[in-house]
């Protein structure tokens, strides 16, 4: 069944992390800064090793509106592009500006008097670097408080009527607690509705077909994560019913916060446990925070070997284990692409601090499932659809803790009893695929800690 998925065509799926090579501060080299010393096509080169294949490019070549030929913007662009990256995020302080105004840019007393003024300013600021043969798209206000969304949508469909085909970047807020989230989210509700508020607004008001946010669920202060599953749920569904598409970025980081280490750095366990997992919620592009030591924070609250560059340079663990995970998942991809995420389940037998996660999450009926279960800790069951095909897809991943030594090595299996007209199922597990018997319906998967399978049927 998943050869009709293999067809040769080229999957436009991207991969790329923050704080690409070089900052907004220049380029840290412990002790001093070098400007523009790892701006250069080695280190690019590099980075598209691990996997990227586009640029969001953040602070490290913002373009002010200056001459566009002497311009960093274009240094940086015409570096990624040597480099044989071909797609590149701008940073435009203009619109950056623009998408930090409350209710709105157009109108009487606004930046604006029309759409049609606000079009000719966005065509002739754009008309240089949208030229660029690897420009893909425009970076806005990161993580916006729902009172921007009036001018993000202005900025948004002004940039789409100048130029269709430009990708609009923006990454929104995470479920957190109320007490942070309470002047970001719109009234009214509890935590999740307003959540879901805030997410609907900006699909209604931007008019754009995707959602993107990012969350970590590796901390050591595990109770702040417990939402993370619920989180996904939550966005998943929206995307589902709205049929928009979901992207994410992932945790790739760790820093710390009040004077204690907060988020840790994943290992290859983890990285291959969350970048399964999101493909599961039918994700459909991954970054990463974040690629070098974060360089727009001050150098006390983010370690210099939390990321896969520490500030010299040097490769980490973290750099090898995602480049592994992507080539990993790259097999996958071209399956779990087609399909869209519909429901998700869950089965615990003992609780840990991790799985706590799924105390907040929803427990549905999945469509071609009896029942399922696991001999050891917990696991998600997440379903997709390809309606083309009428073929479903369930993602299972084992919930375990995985920095819990007393499951170091242990494998885990989940029996899932699917309905008795299934009597084959193609199952893709540790980077291969095989065809396996049903009998009476009855499949047993067998995962370590941190690993997911997908089951075709």
């Amino acid at each position: 069944m998943y050869e009709k998925y293999y067809n040769g065509k080229k999957i436009d799926f991207n991969f790329y992390a923050y704080s690409v090579p070089g900052c907004e501060t220049g380029d840290y080299v412990v002790g001093q800064d070098v400007e523009g010393s790892f701006r250069t096509v080695e280190r690019f080169k590099e980075y598209k090793d691990v996997g990227f294949n586009m640029v969001m490019s953040g602070c490290v070549g913002t373009y002010y509106g200056e001459e566009w030929q002497t311009s960093m913007c274009k240094k940086v662009m015409d570096i990624v592009c040597e480099a044989g990256i071909d797609k590149y995020i701008v940073g435009d302080q203009a619109f950056y500006e623009l998408s930090c105004q409350k209710d709105g840019i157009i109108g009487e007393g606004k930046k604006f008097a029309s759409e049609k003024e606000l079009d000719e300013f966005v065509a002739n600021r754009i008309k240089d670097y949208s030229k660029h043969p690897i420009f893909y798209g425009i970076y806005l206000k990161d993580e916006p408080h729902y009172y921007l969304f009036k001018s993000f949508g202005q900025i948004c469909k002004s940039i789409k009527r100048v130029r269709p085909q430009t990708f609009i970047y923006c990454n929104l807020l995470p479920l957190d607690t109320l007490r942070w989230m309470d002047e970001r989210y719109p009234q009214g509700g509890d935590l999740l509705e307003r959540r879901s508020k805030y997410l609907n607004m900006y699909l209604d008001e931007t008019g754009l077909n995707y959602i993107k946010y990012d969350d970590y669920p590796f901390c050591h202060n595990k109770e702040n994560k417990i939402y993370y599953i619920r989180c996904l749920q939550n966005a998943a569904e929206i995307c589902r019913d709205r049929g928009v598409d979901l992207y994410f970025v992932a945790q790739s980081f760790s820093n710390k916060v009040c004077g204690f280490d907060y988020w840790w750095t994943p290992n290859e366990q983890e990285m291959r446990y969350q970048l399964n997992l999101l493909l599961g919620f039918g994700v459909k592009e991954l970054g990463f925070f974040t690629y070098m030591s974060h360089g727009a924070n001050s150098t006390e609250f983010f370690h210099d070997d939390g990321a896969m560059l520490t500030r010299k340079g040097e490769r980490t663990p973290l750099y090898y284990a995602t480049q592994k995970v992507i080539n990993e998942i790259r097999e996958i991809i071209p399956v779990v692409t087609k399909f869209e995420y519909r429901h998700s389940a869950y089965a615990v037998k003992t609780f840990n601090s991790f799985l706590k996660q799924l105390d907040y999450a929803k427990n549905e009926k999945l469509t071609n499932v009896e029942e399922f279960s696991t001999d050891r800790e917990g696991v998600l069951v997440n379903e997709l659809y390809d309606k083309q095909n009428d073929q479903y897809l369930y993602c299972i991943t084992n919930m375990t803790e995985i920095r819990c030594k007393e499951e170091e090595g242990a494998i885990q299996t989940t029996t899932i009893l699917f309905d008795k007209k299934f009597v084959v199922a193609d199952v893709f597990a540790d980077g291969k695929w095989s065809k396996l018997k049903l009998e009476e319906g009855k499949l047993h998967i067998k995962l370590a800690v941190g690993e997911s399978a997908y089951v075709l049927i």
